[in-house]
């Protein structure tokens, strides 16, 4: 087997003769992203060949000046029977972030979210009970006595026991003495009870929850003292899947191998258990005390984590293995906390709307008993929408691509340290200000910020409707090359990256893209239910990214419709917010699985009006500016 060895890590591994480089490089464990899921369009896994040959496919996304020094693209360049050594450039903007602030909710009882005097009913519960000791040809045995003693706590449905606890059940009935005092950890599953876990002596009080959202782009997990429902901390990190796909296609595409459905589900069970091992370590918790955990995320992302295939839920019918998960352990999952806790997992709707939706819906007024309409966006890669009140409730998701994450963008970085995040343009001069997240050296431009950027500069005129740059007015800001302009943001000597940061018009165009899929969804619901933006009572912007769009600029461009700026509501991360109360609210379950079941879905690919509805978004901030009153004020 030919020998690949990786600079400057020094890293080695063999493989057989016509690996693909890209698999050589999960082997050794060395970091590289690949946007597209592996398909040699993103142009992203760039490697260079120092020593050895290769067969690679690679010109046409990298230059042939680029190929002639050795560099390849590794999804697309196969190993062949000679040693070779390979240098793998340091990734980068994945450190720090937007969210590494989203603690808003630590240490917090959320009793806002439910009624006044409201009591907790968690997913699992700990229960003490005093069990009498055995007695003489008194019949009963061990289980016997601890089920006669939990129905008189619990109402009296069926108690299972899986065959993990039932061993234990003598030692610890044993421990206390006479009557010994156990604690046992419930939770109620459909039609029975199921013992999580039997301890000697009151534990009441330690007894812990896990409220986790699983996004494309981050994972965020609240531990939660359940007794209380109070949240202790919040931890988020970046989905460690981004290496293999920015989006749920990329990733999809990437699944198609069993092997590499196998390396998803590990990735993202590393993240999962990496937050709650930095949870538990940094607030003095066991990981066998979390007795209980709600997981939320999109349709794709509760596949992947499950080992199912993803393949037909982006095949017409577009249909998905499972909507709505039984109960599961988090032993059979792999999640590290005790092997028996429940993992609770939010229902879906369809292919595109999932469990991080149904959660979210939770933190709106959609899910309470109202007659005013409301509209809920998630935007992110896949941009989620519900329009509905208590008569009904419709649902559809849009494909934005990667655009506001940083992807497609040929400079664009996720929302890290290092990102230019807003950006002013002088209207005479046309040259820009900016600002980057925690205010150092940019180096690059995340999606909040090609939203400022882009709707500065069509305030200002440098950008007219078409998203084309202008011509005819001078400034050092804007660079014309052949049919292409580019607008410089930041010049070589003040950038972090040593290069000029610059956006094309390529680029604008794939905002552009972005923002008219999710306008054009929520316009082609309105028309769907008879009614028209202004009819709406609330518009709630959910997820990571809407949690520092600016309205305005998301009106100036067209993302979201011209209406009061009272009627926003920023919900932040309404998945986790929504997991938290499922994990807590015996109601909020129930509440959860009703909105899940009484959605209507839509499916945009299918429905011809989309297409006329995108076709006119495809402007700024529209082709019909009468829908965007204040924008030509």
């Amino acid at each position: 087997m030919p020998n690949i060895t990786f600079q400057p890590s020094g890293k080695a591994v063999d493989a057989p003769s016509g690996t693909e480089l890209l698999e050589a490089t999960r082997e050794a464990q060395i970091e590289i992203e690949a946007p597209c899921g592996g398909k040699g369009t993103c142009g992203k896994c760039i490697a260079r060949i120092i020593s050895g040959k290769v067969d690679s496919d690679s010109l046409g996304v990298l230059s042939p000046a680029a190929v002639s020094r050795g560099y390849v693209l590794a999804c697309q360049t196969k190993i062949l029977d000679e040693p070779v050594s390979v240098e793998i450039s340091e990734q980068i903007g994945r450190e720090g972030g937007q969210f590494i602030d989203e603690t808003d909710d630590t240490c917090l009882v959320r009793c806002d979210l439910f009624p006044k005097e409201w009591q907790p009913t968690p997913l699992s519960s700990k229960i003490v009970l005093e069990v009498p000791q055995p007695q003489l040809a008194d019949g009963h045995s061990d289980l016997d006595r601890l089920t006669r003693a939990l129905h008189q706590k619990v109402e009296k449905k069926d108690i299972h026991y899986p065959l993990p606890i039932i061993p234990q059940i003598a030692e610890t009935l044993r421990r206390e003495g006479e009557n010994g005092k156990v604690t046992v950890t419930l939770a109620e599953t459909p039609g029975r009870f199921q013992v999580i876990r039997i301890e000697p002596g009151d534990r009441i009080a330690r007894h812990f929850g896990l409220a986790v959202d699983i996004g494309t782009t981050t994972v965020a997990v609240q531990l939660v003292h359940l007794p209380s429902a109070a949240v202790l901390a919040t931890q988020t990190a970046y989905n460690d899947q981004v290496e293999c796909g920015l989006d749920v296609i990329s990733r999809i595409n990437y699944a198609r191998k069993p092997q590499r459905l196998e390396e998803l589900r590990q990735r993202v069970l590393k993240t999962v258990n990496h937050l709650v091992n930095q949870l538990c370590k940094g607030n003095e918790v066991d990981n066998k005390d979390i007795g209980g955990a709600v997981v939320a995320g999109n349709t794709t992302m509760i596949h992947l984590l499950l080992g199912l295939p993803p393949e037909y839920i982006r095949l017409e019918p577009y249909t998905p293995t499972i909507l709505e998960i039984p109960p599961l352990t988090a032993g059979e999952i792999e999640i590290e906390i005790h092997p028996q806790a429940i993992v609770y997992i939010s229902p879906a709707v369809g292919s595109y709307v999932g469990g991080d939706i149904t959660a979210g819906l939770l933190c709106t007024g959609i899910a309470r008993e109202t007659a005013d309409v409301g509209l809920f966006i998630d935007i992110g890669t896949n941009g989620e929408i519900v329009i509905g009140n208590r008569e009904f409730l419709m649902t559809c998701a849009c494909s934005a691509g990667p655009a506001f994450e940083g992807g497609g963008i040929e400079q664009g970085m996720r929302a890290a340290v290092g990102a230019i995040e807003k950006v002013h343009i002088h209207p005479q001069t046309g040259m820009p200000t900016y600002q980057t997240i925690g205010k150092v050296k940019p180096r690059g431009i995340c999606g909040t910020g090609m939203i400022s950027l882009i709707a500065n500069l069509f305030q200002t005129g440098w950008l007219d409707p078409a998203g084309k740059l202008n011509r005819t007015k001078k400034t050092p800001a804007v660079r014309v090359n052949g049919r292409q302009a580019y607008y410089i943001i930041v010049s070589q000597e003040e950038s972090g990256t040593g290069e000029p940061i610059m956006v094309s018009e390529i680029d604008i165009e794939n905002v552009i893209r972005a923002k008219a899929a999710i306008y054009s969804a929520a316009s082609l619901m309105m028309e769907q239910v008879g009614l028209k933006f202004g009819d709406l009572a609330n518009i709630y912007i959910a997820g990571g990214f809407g949690r520092f769009l600016d309205i305005e600029k998301a009106v100036t461009i067209g993302l979201l419709p011209d209406l009061p700026r009272e009627k926003y509501r920023y919900i932040g991360n309404s998945s986790l917010m929504g997991a938290y109360m499922v994990l807590v609210s015996r109601e909020s379950r129930q509440r959860q699985m009703e909105l899940a079941r009484r959605m209507t879905y839509i499916e945009l690919s299918t429905d011809p009006a989309y297409m006329n509805q995108y076709t006119g978004a495809l402007f700024l901030p529209h082709t019909d500016i009468n829908l965007f009153p204040s924008v030509y004020l």
